[in-house]
């Protein structure tokens, strides 16, 4: 009984460990996101962010030749001359959270994996020893 107690705990523990690392995988997501714009309107409202947009700029200030257009996020270019960019803290925290669960999903899948090559190449090393 006692096993089975534990193990929810023992998961959320390697959820909380993981969620730094599904931090910078958010912000990797935001960064390999892009936003296709069919008009110059769509450019005022470019929304990025991976699995939930949380990152808006407008974006109106660059005048493509021909639309449709994709265009990746962009930093503020300078102080003097900012892009109007908000943030969505809320669904930025639930990408965190998606990607801890998912990474966390992830780690959990692959370790009867790895245990069965380690037993795999336990095994084989033994019967060429």
């Amino acid at each position: 009984m006692r096993k089975i107690r534990s193990r929810p705990l023992r998961v959320l523990r390697v959820y909380l460990c993981v969620l730094p690392l599904a931090a910078m995988a958010t912000f990797y997501l935001l960064l390999a996101d892009s936003f296709t714009a069919s008009s110059v309107r769509d450019l005022a409202d470019a929304r990025f962010g991976l699995p939930l947009a949380w990152v808006q700029q407008d974006l109106s200030r660059y005048e493509p030749t021909s639309f449709p257009v994709t265009m990746s996020f962009h930093w503020q270019r300078a102080w003097y001359d900012p892009i109007a960019t908000n943030y969505d803290a809320v669904a930025g925290v639930a990408n965190v959270l998606l990607a801890g669960a998912a990474l966390t999903a992830c780690g959990y899948l692959a370790l009867p994996v790895v245990r069965a090559l380690k037993r795999t190449g336990a095994a084989s090393s033994s019967v060429e020893a």
